[in-house]
């Protein structure tokens, strides 16, 4: 049986080191393409955006467990969930927010390029999730922190899924329903390819979503993970002949992409093989999804700063967003479980035990 239990298999440790791997992928593609990219004539990598792929489809697995593990308790809600779901959010996501507004103001200040103050309309907006939105409502990014607009729309898919999830669960069946419609807006816009929107994100994020239900019910034997090992290598060769490069959200390519996830997560249930490494991943995991928000005006202001020699440039960027984003993560996003417990107090609840897969967020 698919299990995500740390001491059985390496399958849960995996995923923290792909969600680890995925904030990764992001800043030092950023960070390459300020530095060499721009000033030193390399061509400008689309690590970023795959990075992008990787967090959604492994968002989309983990909420599947957790909707699926959490629920199997009587006493889980919709509440539950939900504050969760914020909790986990925007315990990193409002100081990163604040922090990059003090930066971009520091960087104007300065003179650096490529910062201008945002509004306070736009501040506002991308503190209640509207960056991106369809519509009047929405708006763009703010100020330097343009890798905002993703967060949103996975934002949103979470309280989409969940009231999806928790009406056809039978429970809490009419919040449910009017939390689907409230949240359904953004998520359907980014499901369709479009020109002014995240090619299909949304349907990716299904595909991982739907995978976990394959896994779970899939036999586990040495059979089954070495024909899931095999498969993935097979699959991954398939996305890079699939993906259309400087497209990396299109449609086309993301079904092999999130087969080959599945299969790796498959695959991962035979082997122990992560053990002796998961306090190391454990480590860069917890302060992924903190890089993925403060990195991005990080990076603008080293280069700033010290435009030269580029490869001190693109190293002195790297080193720095992380060691911001360990900071902070250590007084935010570490704490998100706790700030669930409180809330959750606040309303009178009491939060469901339950061992909990540390999620991957964008």
């Amino acid at each position: 049986m698919f299990s995500l239990d740390r001491t059985k298999n390496d399958t849960s440790t995996l995923l923290d080191l792909l969600r680890a791997l995925a904030a990764q992928m992001v800043c030092v593609g950023h960070a390459w393409n300020w530095t060499f990219a721009q000033f030193g004539g390399a061509e400008p990598t689309l690590i970023p955006e795959i990075g992008v792929l990787l967090f959604f489809v492994l968002s989309g697995f983990v909420i599947a467990y957790t909707l699926h593990y959490r629920t199997k308790s009587a006493g889980y809600s919709l509440l539950n969930y939900c504050v969760e779901r914020v909790a986990r959010i925007y315990s990193a996501y409002a100081p990163a927010l604040l922090l990059i507004a003090a930066l971009d103001y520091v960087a104007f200040t300065l003179g650096l390029p490529s910062f201008q103050l945002d509004s306070l309309t736009s501040f506002f907006r991308n503190l209640l999730m509207l960056q991106g939105y369809p519509g009047e409502w929405g708006g763009g990014a703010f100020g330097s922190a343009g890798q905002l607009g993703t967060l949103a729309i996975e934002f949103h898919i979470y309280f989409f899924v969940g009231g999806l999830f928790f009406l056809c669960r039978g429970r809490n069946r009419i919040a449910g329903l009017l939390l689907a419609i409230a949240a359904g807006a953004l998520p359907l816009f980014h499901f369709a390819e479009r020109p002014n929107a995240s090619h299909s994100l949304f349907a990716l994020w299904l595909l991982g979503f739907g995978g976990y239900f394959i896994a779970i019910n899939m036999k586990i034997d040495r059979l089954t993970t070495v024909a899931c090992a095999v498969l993935s290598f097979f699959l991954f060769w398939r996305w890079r002949v699939a993906h259309v490069r400087g497209d990396e959200y299109a449609l086309a390519a993301q079904p092999y992409f999130a087969m080959w996830f599945v299969s790796l997560a498959v695959a991962a249930q035979g082997q122990n093989w992560l053990l002796r490494a998961r306090p190391v991943v454990e480590f860069f995991a917890g302060y992924s999804y903190t890089l993925f928000l403060v990195h991005y005006t990080i990076v603008k202001i080293v280069v700033g700063l010290m435009p030269s020699p580029l490869w001190m440039t693109f190293t002195t960027a790297i080193v720095i967003s992380n060691l911001v984003a360990w900071l902070l993560a250590r007084a935010t996003e570490a704490n998100h479980k706790q700030f669930a417990g409180w809330i959750l107090q606040r309303f009178g609840s009491s939060q469901t035990r339950a061992e909990e897969l540390k999620e991957a967020t964008p």
